[in-house]
C-alpha cells in the first residue's frame, strides 16, 4: 500500500472531518474548490476507515467521477470494487465500492457501509440519492464532498447535512501555488432580458436564440483570434446546435476544433479529449460535459459562451482552467455571457453557509471593465494592458445583436444542416453509434436516429 502525500490544508480538513465523526456528527458537507484535491482526501479517509475493518460506499452519479475515484484509490493503494453496469471491476466482496448512483438506486442493492461518501454532494437532495441513503438509516455517517454547495432550485442543503468543513478557498490556494492565477474578460454580452426562465436557470432555447446569433458567435471567435490564440481551450456553450455552431467558425478561422456532448458515445469523446490534451485540437466546444469530473492541467482558456443563474455552474466551469502546470503562468477567462460580472469573480469569499442557498459573495468588491483589452479588475489600473481609469467604474459592453425574430428563422434541423463535418468524422461517430448499439442490443435504427439529431440528415450509407 502506498502512503497518501496530502498537502497541509488537506490534512488539515481531514482531521476536521476525524474530528466531527468522533463528536458523532452523522452528516458532514466538505467544501473544497475545484482543483483543490478533495478526492484526495476522500481516499485517504477512506484508506484509514478500511485500514480500521470499517467498510466504505462512494457515490457518484456520472461515469467520470467513479473512473477518477477509483483512480485515486488505486494511486493509494486501496482494493476496491466498482458498482456500474457493464463495468468490469465487479469486487463485491470488497470493503470499498464505488459505486454509480443511478445503478445502485435502480439494482436496490444496500452494500456493508461503516461511511457514505456522496461526491457532487450538492445533487444530493434529488430522490435517488435520499432513497439510497434510507437503506442505511441516522446511524451511518455521511460525508458529502463538493466545491460547490449550492442548489438553484433553493432547496437547501441544511436538510442534509448538520456541519461543513471548509477545506480552503480559491484565493488561498491560488497564493500558496496550487491554482494559477488568472485574468477574467468580459466582452460583448447579450441582452438576456426577454429570456424567459425554465425552473430556476435560463430557458436553454431562450438562450440558444440569443447566443447564437451570427454576431455574437463571430464576436466569440474574433476576440480568440486576437487574444488567446495557439492556447488549448475549452468552451461552454448553450445547446448541441449553439456548439457546433461555434466549432463551424473555429475552423473557418483555421483552428482544429472539435465538439462533444452527452448523447454521443463514450469513446469518441475520450478520443477527442485525448486530442484536446496531446495538442492536437486546440478548441473543445461541450455542452453539459466537462463540468465535472474532468481535469487537464494544461488548459488555458476557457470561453464562458453560456449565461447561467447558477453560481455552481458558473464555479464549475471557469475552475476548469485554473489547476496548474509546467509552463502555464496564467488563466485566461474569456467571458461573453456575463457570469463574471453577474456572479463575482472566482476567487470571491464565499458564504458556505447551509442554512440558505443562495451563495453571497462577502463584501465583493465592484469590477471594472477595461475599455481597452475588455480584462475585469479592481484599483484603478488594468493589471493586463496598465489602462489607468481612477474614476467610474466600467460598465459590461452590449453587442448589437440580431433581433429574436431574426435567430428564430433558423430552424435548428437547418442550422445543423448547414454545418460541414468531414466524411472521416461522420463515418467514425456513425461507427461508434452502431457499437453502442450493440452493445446495449438497440436496434441499429437507433443509431441512424442519433446520426440525424446531430447532422441533420441520415447517414449515406445503408444501415442493417
Amino acid at each position: 500500500m502506498s502512503a497518501q502525500v496530502l498537502r497541509p490544508y488537506q490534512s488539515n480538513a481531514m482531521e476536521q472531518v476525524r474530528e466531527r465523526l468522533r463528536a458523532n456528527v452523522r452528516r458532514i458537507l466538505l467544501v473544497a474548490p475545484t482543483g483543490s484535491g478533495k478526492t484526495s482526501v476522500a481516499a485517504a479517509i477512506i484508506d484509514g476507515a478500511r485500514a480500521k475493518g470499517g467498510a466504505v460506499l462512494f457515490l457518484a452519479h456520472r461515469r467520470e467521477l467513479i473512473d477518477q475515484c477509483s483512480a485515486r484509490l488505486d494511486g493509494a493503494g486501496v482494493d476496491h470494487g466498482v458498482i456500474q453496469a457493464g463495468h468490469p471491476r465487479s469486487l463485491p466482496g470488497l470493503p470499498v465500492q464505488v459505486a454509480s448512483v443511478q445503478t445502485l438506486a435502480r439494482r436496490g442493492l444496500r452494500p456493508r457501509a461503516t461511511l457514505i461518501i456522496v461526491d457532487e454532494a450538492h445533487h444530493a437532495r434529488a430522490n435517488t440519492y435520499e432513497e439510497i441513503l434510507s437503506r442505511y438509516g441516522p446511524d451511518v455517517p455521511v460525508l458529502g464532498l463538493s466545491a460547490t454547495p449550492w442548489r438553484l432550485d433553493g432547496r437547501g442543503l441544511g436538510e442534509m447535512f448538520q456541519e461543513v468543513v471548509v477545506a480552503a478557498r480559491v484565493r488561498e490556494l491560488i497564493e500558496q501555488g496550487h491554482l494559477v492565477s488568472y485574468t477574467g474578460f468580459a466582452y460583448d454580452t447579450p441582452d438576456l432580458a426577454q429570456v424567459r426562465k425554465t425552473g430556476a436557470d435560463y430557458n436553454e432555447r431562450g438562450l440558444e436564440l440569443v447566443m447564437d446569433g451570427s454576431k455574437l458567435a463571430g464576436n466569440i471567435v474574433e476576440q480568440w483570434l486576437a487574444h488567446a490564440n495557439g492556447l488549448r481551450t475549452v468552451v461552454f456553450a448553450v445547446s448541441i446546435a449553439h456548439s457546433m455552431h461555434l466549432v463551424e467558425r473555429f475552423r473557418a478561422a483555421g483552428v482544429a476544433a472539435e465538439h462533444i456532448d452527452g448523447e454521443m458515445p463514450q469513446g469518441e469523446r475520450t478520443a477527442i479529449l485525448a486530442r484536446l490534451a496531446s495538442g492536437t485540437t486546440t478548441v473543445v466546444s461541450n455542452v453539459n460535459v466537462l463540468t465535472e469530473g474532468w481535469d487537464l492541467p494544461q488548459l488555458e482558456v476557457c470561453v464562458l459562451a453560456r449565461p447561467t443563474l447558477s453560481v455552481g455552474l458558473y464555479l464549475q466551469m471557469v475552475g476548469r482552467c485554473l489547476r496548474p502546470a509546467p509552463g502555464k503562468a496564467i488563466a485566461r477567462i474569456h467571458d461573453h455571457a456575463g457570469n463574471i460580472l453577474a456572479h463575482g469573480a472566482p476567487d470571491a469569499d464565499r458564504d458556505y453557509s447551509l442554512d440558505e442557498d443562495k451563495p453571497k459573495a462577502n463584501a465583493l468588491p465592484a469590477l471594472r471593465t477595461c475599455p481597452d483589452c475588455f480584462a475585469l479588475y479592481t484599483g484603478t489600473s488594468c493589471p493586463n494592458c496598465a489602462h489607468e481609469d481612477p474614476v467610474g467604474i466600467g460598465e459590461p459592453r452590449e453587442l448589437p445583436t440580431e433581433s429574436t425574430e431574426q435567430v428564430r428563422a433558423i430552424p435548428l434541423e437547418e442550422l445543423r444542416g448547414q454545418l460541414h463535418f468531414p466524411d472521416a468524422e461522420r463515418d467514425s461517430y456513425l461507427n461508434e453509434l452502431l457499437k453502442t448499439a450493440a452493445e446495449r442490443g438497440y436496434k441499429a435504427g437507433w443509431a441512424a436516429h442519433r446520426f440525424k439529431s446531430r447532422y441533420g440528415h441520415w447517414p449515406a450509407r445503408r444501415i442493417a
